[in-house]
């Protein structure tokens, strides 16, 4: 784990540089006295100097107190090579500001390889100075921390007491500390902080810290007299010496004040970051989730055995706590997502325990069966409505289960689906049971829904079948009934055949025509048509019949619109709407059929049919879409129906509306095409009787 500090007044090199050295830890600072402090208290591994902020020459001080190849320049222009030779020795090398993101991370290796390497070549030549230990143990200046015996170990230079005066009362005021730390509840700051209040009341310490793990490594969750900056940035790896060796042993480490081997080297370093002289293990069941880092006494005493004895129990029992706390969130999280689930879903949900009380009643199940889900906990399953509860009770006394079975609540006439469930516990005993229920009603609906357009659509088809076979034998009905009004000459006769013969038979071939079209799809022919000619066309059909007590107006579009229509069929569904306007109106009535309105994005026109007459209410205009109203009237009662019909499968709409003193139909249509008109709109006004 190595620390670099980064030397610069501009804000923008910071990001450039943390970037490029994402796998270190970089601390910014502004002033030479700034790193001056830090270095002071922590071993920084590198130095990064941005000269162009911080010239070389107001640094000869600094730089001829660092040791060799520990500083990299970063520089606005490149260095020839006799500059970079000119350089003091503290310099290891330059990087180009524009290369910082291209080239730092490799130079800053080859620095710290450098590094390491003279380390090693240290590590190899003998040291007086190496720590003695004891017969006892055989791990280089190591503090046992196993329990339940201790083993004292003596450090050169370090020396460990026995006994201290006020033990009892030490221990005492450890254990209320203790008890302290264990009544937060399940706080996890309220946990560390008495815990730091704890260790402070035993050991008067400069700093300390924890750190606890997670996917990464280890980093600092806590600590007392650390610089914030270092804490917030300082990680620990899983594969770092202190993680590895303390992980290995379980026991309290010191930092080796004379370090014999690589191991002991890179501990020494790292404990040196974290600033602390002993590091204990956070342990729960043989694994390591933490470590507790406590510098110096302030009165630089050394510490008793007991001190570090009792610390290292507090550091167990915080482990314990910590993994205590992040099963109880995880448990209410996995509890809350639980609740939240059961009451987002559209089906019913209740379970019972062996004891046969409710004990999950979810909203939705509240809403299906019009209860207080609140109320319901707790309950005894007899109070759900049968058969729930005979259900429940038979899945967790037999094991029987319910798959898609269909029931009724008896109280309410409610179908229900329902899945049953029993519930085991750790041993595959019977530990309850629950059901997840649904509404079937409206799926009951659906049901008969489809039924019921079943049985329409074979009245259809039965209706076109009989409309095609009425329709064969009338055309010969209808020629010798024209025979034999060719053939006498009795002008009683004619009339009867004129006026009521033909009369019928035109009415029942109209009607036949329409029950084909109601109750078959008709083979529409679709083209690019110009509204225009289809209102010119109803219009033409509608003049030879109107009857002479009417009138009527017809008007363009002042615009060519074209729509992806069966000619034909749309005008005769015009026709059929202004028919049943002059069915609903008296003698002297005006109809006008014409253009209404474009959409305010030109997709979709609008044909209006208006005429005279009391205002109709919504019921009556609900009814009058509906067909067989009246089967008496059934030829003019099939007209707007068939008229819908037609307009909606060409993607159109039919609407009526009603107000001061009229009555409106208006068909929208979508336009595919729009061309302007030279002579604009015209307006044609016909009398009945007008040919």
């Amino acid at each position: 784990m190595e620390l670099l500090a980064l030397l610069t007044n501009r804000d923008d090199i910071i990001p450039e540089v943390k970037t490029a050295l994402k796998k270190y830890t970089v601390y910014p600072l502004k002033t030479q006295e700034e790193f001056e402090d830090l270095h002071t208290n922590i071993p920084i591994n590198l130095l990064l100097i941005d000269s162009g902020s911080h010239r070389l020459s107001h640094l000869g001080d600094l730089l001829g107190k660092m040791d060799n190849d520990t500083v990299i320049l970063i520089t606005p222009e490149k260095l020839d090579r006799f500059a970079i030779g000119n350089l003091p020795p503290g310099i290891f090398d330059c990087v180009h500001i524009q290369e910082v993101r291209a080239e730092l991370l490799a130079v800053t290796e080859r620095a710290l390889d450098k590094q390491r390497l003279k380390n090693l070549m240290t590590l190899l030549k003998p040291s007086k100075d190496n720590f003695i230990v004891s017969e006892a143990d055989n791990e280089d200046g190591l503090y046992a921390g196993q329990q339940p015996g201790y083993r004292q170990m003596r450090f050169e230079g370090f020396p460990l007491k026995d006994g201290f005066g006020e033990g009892k009362s030490l221990q005492k005021k450890a254990l209320v500390n203790f008890a302290k730390m264990l009544t937060v509840s399940f706080d996890m700051r309220k946990l560390f902080n008495h815990f730091m209040d704890s260790v402070a009341e035993i050991i008067h310490v400069s700093k300390m810290s924890v750190m606890l793990k997670d996917k990464d490594g280890f980093y600092i969750k806590t600590h007392y007299g650390l610089d914030p900056y270092i804490a917030d940035n300082l990680r620990l790896k899983k594969d770092s010496a202190l993680v590895i060796w303390l992980a290995r042993t379980g026991r309290i480490r010191h930092k080796p004040l004379s370090p014999g081997d690589t191991a002991s080297v890179n501990i020494n370093k790292e404990m040196e970051l974290l600033q602390c002289s002993f590091s204990f293990p956070l342990l729960h069941k043989g694994k390591l989730i933490g470590i507790f880092n406590i510098d110096n006494k302030i009165t630089e005493e050394p510490f008793y055995r007991e001190e570090l004895e009792i610390i290292y129990v507090l550091c167990n029992y915080l482990a314990a706590a910590v993994k205590d706390i992040d099963l109880y969130h995880q448990i209410r999280y996995q509890k809350e997502f639980t609740k939240n689930i059961l009451s987002s879903m559209t089906s019913g949900v209740i379970a019972i325990d062996k004891d046969e009380k409710i004990t999950v009643f979810n909203q939705q199940a509240g809403v299906i069966l019009d209860m207080n889900p609140a109320e319901m906990i707790g309950c005894d399953l007899r109070s759900l409505p049968s058969p729930l509860g005979d259900l429940l009770y038979e899945t967790m006394t037999t094991g029987t289960t319910y798959r898609r079975y269909e029931a009724e609540i008896l109280e309410k006439k409610l179908p229900i689906g329902i899945n049953s469930y029993r519930l085991l516990d750790e041993g595959q005993s019977p530990a309850g049971a629950g059901i997840v229920f649904s509404d079937l009603s409206d799926f009951k609906g659906l049901e008969e829904q489809k039924r019921r357009v079943e049985r329409l659509e074979t009245m259809n088809d039965l209706m076109a079948k009989i409309a095609h076979e009425v329709r064969n034998p009338m055309t010969s009905i209808y020629t010798y009934t024209q025979l034999l009004h060719d053939k006498y000459k009795d002008e009683e006769l004619n009339n009867f055949y004129t006026t009521a013969v033909f009369q019928a038979i035109h009415k029942l071939d109209s009607l036949i025509d329409k029950l084909v079209i109601f109750s078959s799809k008709p083979e529409y022919n679709l083209n690019k048509e110009n509204l225009n000619s289809i209102i010119d066309e109803s219009a033409d059909y509608i003049k030879k019949t109107l009857p002479e007590s009417h009138k009527f107006s017809k008007q363009n579009f002042d615009i060519k619109v074209f729509v992806h229509a069966d000619r034909k069929l749309l005008a005769k569904a015009i026709c059929y709407l202004i028919f049943n306007a002059i069915d609903l109106t008296p003698k002297g009535a005006f109809i006008y059929l014409g253009a209404n309105n474009m959409s305010d994005d030109g997709a979709y026109a609008e044909i209006l049919i208006r005429y005279n007459g009391v205002e109709l209410s919504d019921k009556e205009r609900q009814d009058m879409l509906k067909p067989l109203v009246n089967i008496d009237n059934l030829g003019s009662e099939l007209n707007i129906p068939i008229s819908r019909k037609i307009i909606e499968e060409h993607n159109g709409s039919l609407d009526l509306k009603s107000g001061q003193g009229a009555n409106s139909f208006v068909i929208r249509l979508p336009v595919i095409d729009r061309v302007e008109e030279l002579n604009g709109s015209r307006s044609i006004t016909y009398k009945g009787g007008d040919n």
